[in-house]
């Protein structure tokens, strides 16, 4: 028997339970995820691949998409998921067209969760104590959702939704095709004549069964059997044989999708957004309504009412962001969506194009033109990509990329021939080569590197805080830097700043410690005068959230667990043998005080820098027969940093921790640092353990004033 997860919303167990009855006469045994705690994360978490039933009730879920966008960004090369389309049902049993294939259908599901957030922040506001800080994860939850919702639907329909009556069509043959599996005609017919009676009943699973096995297992939760047919759990279908779906007549292709929803005229569509949008804008939740036009903005690249629309919620955005008392008068107004950095979002759409997901590519890449439209080559990696993979739906759009990339580039050959594919006229560029492109090379300065004879040091996490204050400090005691950062904005300017100050020599690498093929690619392309790295300063780190252990958010955990632990292993691998080979070296990771002791809702946090901690030890018990120094420091409470401000999301009122007393300075920690490296090669100073005056504990603080 062939296993699938079978995903829904619990309000659609009905419709589940009748696909499994005639799922199970086709040899197919489905494993039910039905609204568990961490739906999406049971979802995904088996390997089997996923059919889900994408209803309006699905995606008015927040059980159910809580979550999701997350794992999706996971998942990887090759993982199946079908997304069937059907009806959703309201409370009276009635029947609700669903449909994610335009944009209006998009803004419906923004909306609705942005309403919903409306909704639970006026809540908010009216509470306080313990019952305040049960609705606050509440809000930030469905907060992402208003947030995400516009990310989510974009990848369900690049992975290519069906309709209902098409996925049920010919005994579930869209199916067997796309799963690439042959029909087992001896369990079909034993299936058939099995009386119904005998015939067992769907399985819940919280958490899908993970063990695949190689023979025929129950488990405890009462999983159905399953077999494993020629040494798989999926046959594949012999090379040279049909595939069992039919070709479909061109009526018979088209997606069944509700008329209730995808009928508004085009205008219409447009001046409702305009509206909703402008409704979101002046009631001081800009982000939210500039979210509802950038997805029109998909749509209607040319519609001058949304683009004025756009350029107006921008303006307000800048003003709101510059403005230093607005944090008093709007209570936590949602932050800028997640990842919006545009070295992050290259990778992303980087890695989907390799994918041949090039509907998330787009997206990645437009997110990086919204932040940065100066990014050397979005222009035209969009319009490329845009011309020759999205044309059939986005045909004005990539005419619109290729343009703006021709105004920059005008010899651009390429360019020009794509162009006058799509609108039939000639670009008329003049004779030139081909411009090169240097979106992913790092990035120094254009003058020659003067100082060969200096040591090189490389420092994570350089765009802010600790990092940049250890920058300003090895730069100016003659260190040849390498900065890393994901805000290429941000290394440009502390990069310009220490050539201009101190003359030096910097290589920037911007790229994400979390991920490990983007670190392994920056390395490879560091040239040859700096790769010899004579210091190391894990610096990149940081705390996400402060709730007890059982209100964490999994996304905060993944989040530390990803940078702090990982992401110092993954660049001391790059950097170590290296160091190894030369017997030299000095390595420092920058741990902290909760690294020593444990503080309340510190759980997660602490316990990654607890491993910090032991990774040091591990660290230096590995290479000190190399000559390898390893040391680190632990400070406590920090200020000029960004720690704050990211651990509580970006809620400014929040992360007001320092305003009564005097924390230690990033300068101080620099200055830690700096000692420690600076000392003879035969002293290892193993740990700085550092606090302000009035810090005498992670709990114990003198909170009378600075």
């Amino acid at each position: 028997m062939n296993r699938i997860i079978l995903a829904y919303s619990p309000a659609n167990a009905d419709l589940a339970q009748k696909l499994h009855e005639s799922l199970l006469k086709s040899g197919i045994s489905p494993e039910h995820v039905a609204g568990a705690t961490s739906w999406p994360e049971a979802v995904f978490h088996s390997g089997l691949p996923v059919v889900m039933l994408v209803t309006d009730n699905l995606l008015t879920d927040r059980k159910c998409m809580s979550g999701l966008m997350s794992e999706l960004g996971r998942l990887p090369a090759g993982r199946m998921i079908i997304p069937v389309i059907a009806d959703g049902k309201n409370a009276d049993g009635e029947p609700v067209p669903t449909a994610i294939d335009r944009m209006v259908n998009m803004l419906h599901y923004m909306n609705h969760w942005q309403n919903v957030w409306m909704k639970v922040s006026s809540e908010y506001q009216n509470l306080s104590g313990r019952e305040k800080q049960n609705l606050e994860q509440e809000m930030d939850a469905v907060r992402a959702l208003a947030n995400e919702m516009s990310d989510i639907i974009t990848v369900l329909r690049a992975a290519g939704p069906v309709s209902l009556a098409q996925f049920e069509a010919n005994s579930f043959s869209y199916l067997f095709s796309t799963l690439g599996i042959q029909r087992d005609h001896t369990t079909v017919a034993q299936q058939e004549q099995t009386p119904p009676a005998v015939e067992q009943p769907p399985v819940f699973h919280s958490e899908p069964v993970t063990e695949p096995g190689g023979k025929s297992e129950t488990t405890a939760s009462g999983a159905l059997p399953f077999s494993v047919i020629e040494g798989g759990i999926f046959t594949p279908v012999p090379v040279g044989m049909e595939t069992e779906i039919p070709v479909m007549a061109a009526q018979e292709t088209e997606e069944i999708v509700p008329a209730g929803i995808q009928t508004i005229p085009a205008d219409e569509a447009v001046e409702q957004t305009i509206r909703d949008a402008d409704f979101w804008i002046q009631q001081g939740f800009i982000e939210n309504g500039l979210e509802l036009l950038r997805t029109a903005r998909e749509f209607y690249p040319d519609n001058d009412r949304i683009n004025r629309a756009y350029e107006v919620g921008m303006q307000k955005l800048r003003e709101k962001q510059t403005s230093p008392e607005d944090s008093e008068t709007v209570t936590r107004e949602p932050e800028l969506p997640a990842a919006k950095d545009s070295d992050y979002n290259w990778q992303q759409g980087l890695t989907a194009a390799a994918q041949g997901d090039y509907l998330y590519a787009k997206y990645c890449w437009d997110r990086v033109a919204e932040i940065n439209p100066e990014y050397p080559g979005i222009y035209r990696s969009l319009g490329l990509m845009a011309a020759e993979h999205l044309a059939d739906e986005y045909r004005e759009t990539a005419i619109v990329y290729l343009k703006k990339a021709l105004a920059s580039a005008p010899d651009d050959t390429e360019l020009a021939v794509a162009l006058e594919k799509l609108t039939g006229t000639p670009a008329m560029p003049s004779a030139g080569p081909i411009a090169a492109s240097t979106d992913s090379a790092p990035q120094q300065d254009t003058e020659a590197v003067k100082n060969l004879d200096s040591p090189v040091v490389l420092i994570t996490g350089a765009t802010s805080g600790i990092g940049r204050a250890t920058a300003e400090v090895f730069a100016r005691n003659g260190y040849r830097l390498i900065l890393n950062g994901r805000r290429r904005e941000r290394l440009d300017e502390i990069g310009h700043h220490l050539k201009q100050t101190y003359g030096t020599d910097v290589l920037l690498l911007p790229f994400d410690v979390r991920r490990y093929e983007e670190v392994e690619a920056a390395f490879n392309s560091i040239p040859d005068y700096f790769r010899q790295i004579d210091v190391l300063v894990n610096n990149a780190g940081l705390a996400k959230g402060l709730s007890p252990i059982y209100e964490g958010r999994l996304d905060h955990w993944e989040t530390m667990i990803d940078t702090n632990i990982k992401g110092m292993l993954y660049v001391t691998r790059m950097v170590s043998p290296g160091m190894v080979e030369r017997r030299k070296g000095h390595i420092v990771n920058i741990s902290s005080s909760a690294g020593k002791e444990v503080y309340p809702n510190g759980n997660v946090y602490c316990a990654t820098k607890f491993a910090v901690e032991a990774l040091t030890k591990g660290f230096r018990s590995d290479l000190y027969r190399y000559n390898v120094r390893v040391s680190q420091v632990s400070p406590g409470h920090v200020e000029e940093t960004e720690f704050a401000i990211t651990r509580f999301d970006g809620d400014a009122e929040r992360a007001r921790i320092y305003e009564d007393f005097r924390p230690l300075k990033s300068s101080d920690v620099a200055e830690a640092i700096w000692f420690m490296v600076s000392r003879p090669e035969y002293v290892n100073i193993q740990d700085v353990h550092m606090f302000g005056t009035q810090q005498a504990s992670s709990v114990l603080i003198d909170r009378s004033g600075r």
